[in-house]
């Protein structure tokens, strides 16, 4: 069984598209939680390296993603480094979620599980399918002769 390349266009696009939804998404809801005030002073200083670091991630694949489009050769090495960052950043996530399903499971463990591990599983796996073909595509030759 091959797994199936996709075209180059539709991995530039599908991440440039992701990228600046992440990007807008997330400082719509900084911006809204800091004006309602509901983000105290304390976790912006404990966390402001953490909410760089993440938008630093995404506007690369934004950027990657733009110099694919473009046909810019950085871009197919960067959009690589990109979904290999998102296959993590999606597995630490699960992990947090189910430690924390864990830890508050008191009454129903069993269904709580069952919940969290659906929830995961529809979440994750999509997101690291299309990274990892996106990935194999990337690396293929036909994409390495384009560029």
């Amino acid at each position: 069984m091959t797994i199936p390349l996709l075209p180059v266009n539709f991995i530039g696009s599908f991440f440039a598209i992701l990228s600046f939804a992440a990007l807008l998404v997330g400082a719509v809801l900084l911006l809204q939680l800091h004006r309602s005030g509901k983000i105290p002073p304390e976790y912006m200083q404990t966390r402001l390296a953490n909410e760089i670091a993440l938008l630093l991630v995404w506007l690369i694949g934004l950027a990657s993603a733009g110099a694919l489009l473009f046909g810019i050769s950085w871009g197919r090495t960067g959009l690589e480094y990109f979904c290999w960052v998102l296959i993590v950043l999606t597995l630490l996530s699960c992990a947090t979620r189910l430690t924390a399903t864990y830890k508050n499971a008191r009454g129903l463990p069993g269904k709580a599980w069952v919940t969290a591990a659906a929830g995961v599983a529809r979440v994750a796996l999509p997101v690291i399918v299309v990274c990892a073909v996106s990935i194999h595509t990337l690396r293929s030759d036909a994409v390495m002769r384009q560029f």
